[in-house]
């Protein structure tokens, strides 16, 4: 999945070949008409679905965003409902499950951390994964239906795998913030970021991660270390905003008396 297929600009002079100027004079039956919606369903949509089945990297962003735009490119002439789109996308939905239940998060204790070497990297790097996983389930948003996209990503990896990893490193409040920020920018443009402002756009299955941001911001009340926690909840604050939780973030401005505007 190395190469975008959207490189390949020589499919719209096919499709535009033979149809005359006026779409009301276009034959269905006419074979030139056909000729790319043909092409693409008998030899395209198995070559990309081997692709998406057997050669692509769940983790690698580029290959993701390449096949993404790979099968965009098949949905524009390609209906939906033909049986090689609906085992494309069967295949991709296996493939993200699969990568999903396959990774796994480490949920081990401060105690186990420190006193196993190499622990803390390995748990960190593990959740590197998780986060671009993340990701990249989250770039498949406008082909895969809302509800598998949630299921994946919200049911099965935010709440199974990463939540239980963030909440077993709440104590030590630099790597839960940290890590936390992370997860939230790999939601960016689905559940988070600016352009995600209707109540409506954000998911009830969200609930678990604003949660955990709520009991970070009692740990860092709790703690009042001064200077370092103001940072720290200034970093709080503006992922609850991300996440659209305008009362929680105006509640750690008004506690930590932050000035900046939400």
């Amino acid at each position: 999945m190395n190469s975008p297929a959207v490189e390949l600009s020589g499919h719209e002079l096919l499709f535009n070949y033979g149809q005359p100027e006026e779409e009301s004079k276009i034959d269905p039956d006419d074979a030139d008409v056909n000729l790319v919606p043909d092409l693409i369903e008998k030899v395209a949509i198995p070559i990309l679905q081997h692709e998406i089945g057997q050669c692509w990297d769940t983790l690698s962003t580029m290959e993701t965003k390449n096949a993404v735009s790979a099968t965009n490119l098949v949905f524009r002439y390609v209906p939906l409902s033909s049986k090689p789109v609906t085992d494309l996308v069967a295949v991709l939905r296996d493939r993200l499950s699969h990568a999903v239940a396959d990774l796994m998060v480490p949920t081990w204790n401060s105690v186990v951390l420190k006193a196993v070497p190499n622990a803390a990297r390995f748990a960190a790097y593990r959740f590197g994964m998780s986060v671009r996983l993340m990701k990249n389930i989250c770039l498949w948003n406008n082909v895969l239906s809302t509800s598998i996209i949630e299921r994946l990503a919200l049911d099965e990896l935010l709440s199974g795998k990463i939540l239980p990893h963030l909440r077993s490193i709440q104590s030590n409040i630099h790597d839960a913030i940290t890590r936390a920020e992370r997860l939230v920018a790999s939601m960016s443009g689905v559940w988070t970021g600016p352009t995600v402002t209707a109540a409506a756009d954000r998911s009830l299955r969200l609930q678990p991660l604003v949660d955990y941001l709520v009991v970070l911001g009692r740990t860092l009340e709790k703690r009042r270390q001064g200077e370092t926690d103001g940072v720290f909840a200034r970093r709080l604050k503006k992922m609850l905003v991300e996440l659209n939780q305008y009362d929680h973030a105006r509640h750690i401005s008004t506690t930590f008396n932050l000035k900046e505007a939400l």
